[in-house]
């Protein structure tokens, strides 16, 4: 009955401690306006896009996330366009961002990740009918890298409508890494939108934790039992 208890004792503080290793990331839905930056190219600050005529603004910076290469951070409303509002609240990125001709642009923040494995998640749209034009690369230092574009790509993604896009990494070593988005495709201000971006940590299977938990109660008990 002890060795049951202690097994079962093990595997849920070994699975509280994997569900506690979510990474934090800041402002993955770009909603906070507490840093209210005023923007490149209209001069709207970013807390005022949501009440003005002109409803979007490039940013060097917005909470949580700085520009990395390129022209800067696009964040639109859902009074920009009449084709999509945001996936949750009222803004989201796109970085193929004014002006020409160098716009495809990169945001990236710094992550803090113990060792495990981990889902990234956010959801992507496509702005046009031009594949070409949409691409949006995602990764994390060292970790992961990858890409999404569309219309028409796996997973299916559509003109008008949010994708839901996931990938797997592992951390082998817990430190700090960057998570980066950066467009890719042609650089004519038209291109693919993203929207609340998660980092997941991935819990170790029940199952898993009581086999290595229960064989090593066992060498211990045939320790003792050698030793009387």
């Amino acid at each position: 009955m002890l060795k049951a208890l202690a097994i079962a004792s093990f595997a849920g503080a070994a699975l509280l401690a994997a569900g506690s290793a979510n990474a934090m990331i800041v402002n993955g839905d770009f909603e906070d306006t507490s840093y209210n930056p005023t923007g490149l190219v209209n001069n709207n600050t970013l807390a005022n896009l949501a009440t003005t005529g002109s409803s979007w603004d490039v940013f060097s910076e917005i909470s949580g996330w700085k520009t990395t290469a390129g022209a800067g951070i696009e964040v639109q409303t859902n009074r920009t366009l009449g084709s999509i509002d945001a996936h949750s609240g009222q803004h989201y990125i796109e970085l193929d961002s004014h002006p020409r001709p160098n716009s495809n642009s990169t945001m990236s923040q710094d992550v803090t990740l113990g060792v495990g494995k981990y889902e990234l998640s956010f959801w992507y749209s496509p702005r046009n009918n031009d594949a070409s034009s949409n691409g949006i690369e995602y990764s994390v230092s060292g970790l992961l890298l990858d890409s999404v574009t569309g219309p028409g790509a796996s997973p299916l993604t559509a003109v008008g409508a949010w994708t839901l896009i996931t990938a797997l990494f592992h951390v082998e070593t817990a430190g700090d890494y960057t998570l980066s988005f950066a467009a890719t495709g042609k650089q004519n201000t038209l291109g693919g939108f993203v929207d609340t971006v998660n980092i997941t940590a991935v819990p170790i299977p029940a199952a898993g934790l009581l086999l290595p938990a229960g064989l090593g109660l066992l060498t211990f008990a045939a320790r003792r039992r050698r030793a009387k």
